[in-house]
C-alpha cells in the first residue's frame, strides 16, 4: 500500500517537473529559434513560457497578452500602455482629466522658473515625447491619436503662466522622416533622437552646440519586449540604432554625490560616456575645456542620458538627478549651494503631469 502511493506521488511529481520543459519545448519549437537557452534551468521558467506566448500572440494576431502593460503597433513598433502613465489613453485623448491639475502644473512650473530666477539661474522646461506622438503612425490599430491631448493642454497653460515650454514632438518628428527616432521594441530615443533633442536645447539657451557625427549601428531587442519577456526572441541586432561620436572630444570626469550626506566621490574619467540618472544619486560631471564655462543643473529622468555625452562636453560642470528623487527642500539646497548657471527640467511626456516640485 505505501509502495503504491510512493509511486503515484512520483508519477505526479515527475509529471509536474516535465510538464514546463515541455511546454517550453514545445512553444519555442512552434514559433521557431534556439530551442535550448544557455542556462538549461530556464526550461522550468515560467517566464519563458510567458514570453513565447506573448511572442506568438504578436506575430500571428498583432495582439499583446498584456495590454495595459505594453501594446503592439504595426511595422514592429510595440509602445506603452496604460501601466505607465496613461500614456496610450493620453495619446488617445480618453485619460480623464483629474479636476485642477493641468492649472496646477503650469502654476508649479512657474514656482520653479521663478525659484531659478532668483538664484541668478536661467530655466528651461522641456518635454521629451512618448514615442507614440512622434510615429502616429504606428500606433496599434484602433487607437486614433487625439487632435489635442493633455500635453498640449499644459504647454498652453504654462505659456500663459509666463513659462514657456520646449516641446520636442516637432524635433522628433522631423528626425522620424529621415532617421530611426526611437527605437521599435522600446521606450526611449535613438542617439540621434537625443541628439536632436539637445541641438534643441542647445538653441533654446542661446548656448554653443558642440559638432558631431552619427554612426549607424545594431542594438539588441529594448524594454517593451523584455516587459513581454520577449527580448530573447529576437536577434542580437534587431534594433537600429546610432553612436554620437565627439568631432573634438574633451577629457570629462564624472563623481556621485550621496543624496543623505552630500558626501562626493572621486571624479573618475568617463571618455565620452553616458551619465545615468536612475540612481538615488546627485551626479556632477566636470569638463573643464568644455566651450561654456557655464553651469547646469539637469533635473531629467531616463531620456536624458542617451544625450548626456553632448552636454557634458558643453558645460564645465553639470549637476545630474532624476527630479522624482528630490523635494521642493533639495531642489532649494541646490540653488543655494551649487549656484547653477542653468537649470534644466526635462521630464518624458507621459510624466509631465506627474510632477511634485514646484508644487
Amino acid at each position: 500500500m505505501y509502495s503504491a502511493r510512493l509511486t503515484v506521488f512520483a508519477a505526479i511529481a515527475a509529471v509536474i517537473l516535465l510538464a514546463l520543459p515541455a511546454a517550453n519545448l514545445a512553444s519555442r519549437a512552434y514559433i521557431g529559434g534556439a530551442l535550448m537557452p544557455e542556462n538549461p534551468r530556464d526550461l522550468w521558467s515560467v517566464d519563458r513560457i510567458e514570453g513565447n506566448l506573448s511572442y506568438l500572440a504578436m506575430t500571428c494576431c498583432q495582439r499583446s497578452l498584456f495590454p495595459r502593460r505594453v501594446q503592439i503597433g504595426r511595422d514592429g513598433y510595440l509602445f506603452l500602455g496604460d501601466d505607465d502613465g496613461a500614456a496610450m489613453s493620453k495619446t488617445a485623448g480618453t485619460w480623464p482629466v483629474p479636476g485642477g491639475l493641468i492649472a496646477a502644473q503650469a502654476e508649479a512650473l512657474a514656482n520653479l522658473r521663478r525659484r531659478t530666477a532668483e538664484a541668478g539661474a536661467q530655466f528651461l522646461a522641456v518635454i521629451a515625447p512618448n514615442k507614440h506622438s512622434v510615429y502616429p503612425g504606428a500606433l496599434p490599430a484602433g487607437i486614433t491619436p487625439a487632435a489635442r491631448t493633455v500635453t498640449d493642454d499644459l504647454i498652453a497653460a504654462a505659456a500663459a503662466d509666463g513659462t514657456p515650454v520646449l516641446d520636442l514632438r516637432p524635433v522628433l518628428r522631423e528626425v522620424a522622416g529621415s532617421a530611426q527616432a526611437y527605437l521599435r521594441t522600446d521606450t526611449h530615443w535613438t542617439r540621434a533622437g537625443a541628439a536632436a533633442s539637445y541641438a534643441a536645447i542647445m538653441n533654446a539657451l542661446g548656448a554653443q552646440a558642440v559638432p558631431y557625427d552619427l554612426v549607424p549601428l545594431r542594438a539588441p531587442a529594448g524594454d517593451l519586449a523584455r516587459l513581454l519577456k520577449m527580448q530573447g526572441l529576437y536577434r542580437p541586432g534587431h534594433e537600429v540604432d546610432y553612436r554620437i561620436d565627439l568631432r573634438a572630444p574633451q577629457a570629462t570626469c564624472a563623481a556621485k554625490i550621496s543624496l543623505l550626506s552630500g558626501d562626493e566621490g572621486p571624479c573618475e574619467d568617463i571618455a565620452g560616456g553616458e551619465t545615468s540618472v536612475m540612481d538615488k544619486a546627485l551626479r556632477v560631471t566636470r569638463t573643464p575645456a568644455a566651450p561654456s564655462a557655464r553651469t547646469v543643473l539637469m533635473l531629467c529622468d531616463s531620456f536624458c542620458a542617451a544625450s548626456s555625452p553632448l552636454f557634458n562636453a558643453s558645460f564645465a560642470e553639470i549637476w545630474h538627478v532624476h527630479w522624482k528623487f528630490i523635494d521642493d527642500r533639495a531642489l532649494q539646497r541646490y540653488l543655494r549651494a551649487l549656484a547653477p548657471d542653468i537649470v534644466i527640467l526635462q521630464m518624458v511626456e507621459r510624466d509631465a503631469l506627474s510632477l511634485d516640485l514646484g508644487r
